[in-house]
């Protein structure tokens, strides 16, 4: 049986909870409309006295915390709150199931139960009620949730009611591509789907994550699920441990809280990595630097140029009222562009080029020397080299393994390859001194 979307109401009030301990929510404070179609946060006393500040633009003051408003961005929520609510597809799904001209207060409300890190959204300040709680789909499930999607792409036919349930249980994640939270023997996923791609592109991001890992670069899991022809992408949650969750935040959200109000924040590797400096924990400092230079240089190497701040999470470790941050497994990892497209995020002071002289440019914001920069850029070029062995050791066609190649193997990034010399690159950046010392070795 097929159903129209239901038009439903929204609360009048929203309230945010925690939820690092799902059996022991605590609250956070009330979500408050503004006029302008955002919303504000005001944290409740009990959190201001026993509670941390959710990320750095929101301090643990007694007052509405509101989004700043930059290059006209759109209307949306403070900090560690606008990571919590859906948007794009997320709104899309929102849009069709429940509440077409959906406002961020809706979202927030119809998002339910499942959304990224550990903040939930309920109308009630006294229990966490959330808009939906209902069992995930498993991975069975995943050709009726991929029909359901080409509806909701393409806005034609309707769904069944069994599709609405499906998608409503954990369709409403943020993000550009459609996607689904499933269950896999217990655990959490993010089931990915890709529609009129050029390539398999689910294959080759699978792929592309290996790959990574193989040059030392902690990645989210992936598993490529067969669909007809093609494939999706299940990628294990990084804000799930464990029957917790944990509470997270985007790079957007911290580079965004580093620059003071009426400023454009920065967003590149080199921005990223002073604010670890600042955030992080000391005593795994030098390695989350190193491991952050090891994505920027994989990420130019395989033309990965949609790397944007939404595209880097930090998990965020509490002790108290103190709260440091680690950055989470390396996800969204794939071939996007072609040797002379720029980087969305910057990959020096200055570029957004893809280029190994740039990112070396920076060696020592990473806490690398000159020496030990070049050698891991040589230990990962070695790796890329064999890209093609391990996209068809892995089930990628010949034929798409061709159209990667005009991005992997672009002529511009080829020769970068080619021509790297570590001995040459080693002498030819300075690292710059800091107080107390200077640039630390790669490890």
């Amino acid at each position: 049986m097929s159903t129209k979307p239901a038009h439903q109401k929204s609360p009048d009030r929203l309230y945010a909870w925690m939820l690092t301990d799902p059996q022991h929510p605590q609250l956070i404070g009330e979500i408050i409309r503004q006029s302008n179609g955002d919303v504000g946060l005001q944290y409740d006393q009990t959190w201001l006295n026993s509670g941390f500040a959710l990320s750095d633009d929101m301090p643990l003051e007694p007052k509405t915390f509101t989004p700043v408003h930059r290059n006209g961005r759109l209307p949306g929520a403070p900090g560690a709150l606008d990571d919590a609510r859906p948007d794009r597809w997320g709104e899309k799904v929102i849009r069709y199931l429940y509440k077409p001209g959906a406002t961020v207060f809706d979202n927030l409300y119809f998002a339910g139960d499942e959304r990224f890190g550990a903040i939930g959204v309920c109308p009630s300040s006294s229990a966490y009620t959330p808009f939906l709680q209902r069992s995930l789909p498993r991975l069975e499930d995943a050709a009726d949730l991929n029909a359901a999607v080409q509806i909701i792409e393409s806005g034609e036919g309707e769904l069944q009611a069994q599709q609405r349930a499906l998608v409503g249980a954990g369709g409403s994640l943020g993000g550009a591509k459609p996607k689904a939270v499933i269950a896999i023997e217990g655990e959490e996923w993010v089931l990915k789907f890709f529609n009129a791609e050029p390539f398999d592109l689910p294959l080759v991001e699978h792929a592309t994550m290996t790959l990574a890992h193989k040059a030392g670069i902690q990645v989210a899991q992936t598993m490529p699920i067969p669909l007809n022809a093609e494939h999706a992408l299940a990628v294990k949650r990084f804000d799930r441990a464990q029957g917790k969750r944990v509470h997270s935040i985007s790079a957007c959200t911290l580079l965004r809280a580093e620059v003071p109000e009426g400023m454009d924040p920065e967003f590149g590797y080199p921005q990223l990595a002073r604010a670890l400096r600042r955030a992080a924990d000391p005593r795994t400092l030098d390695a989350q630097l190193q491991e952050l230079f090891r994505r920027m240089v994989f990420n130019i190497l395989v033309a990965n140029t949609d790397d944007h701040e939404k595209n880097h999470a930090l998990l965020c470790h509490t002790n108290g009222r103190t709260m440091k941050l680690e950055l989470s497994p390396a996800y969204d990892v794939a071939p996007t562009g072609s040797g002379a497209l720029a980087h969305q995020f910057m990959v020096s002071e200055t570029s957004r080029e893809p280029s190994l002289a740039e990112a070396m440019s920076g060696a020592e914001s990473f806490n690398l020397s000159p020496l030990d920069a070049a050698h891991a850029v040589a230990g990962i070029i070695a790796v890329v080299n064999g890209w093609q062995t391990h996209f068809r050791a892995l089930g990628v066609t010949e034929s798409d393994i061709v159209e990667v190649a005009a991005l992997i193997d672009a002529p511009d990034l080829l020769a970068q390859r080619q021509s790297f010399n570590a001995d040459v690159y080693s002498g030819s950046v300075k690292p710059k001194r800091r107080p107390g010392g200077g640039a630390k070795a790669f490890r």
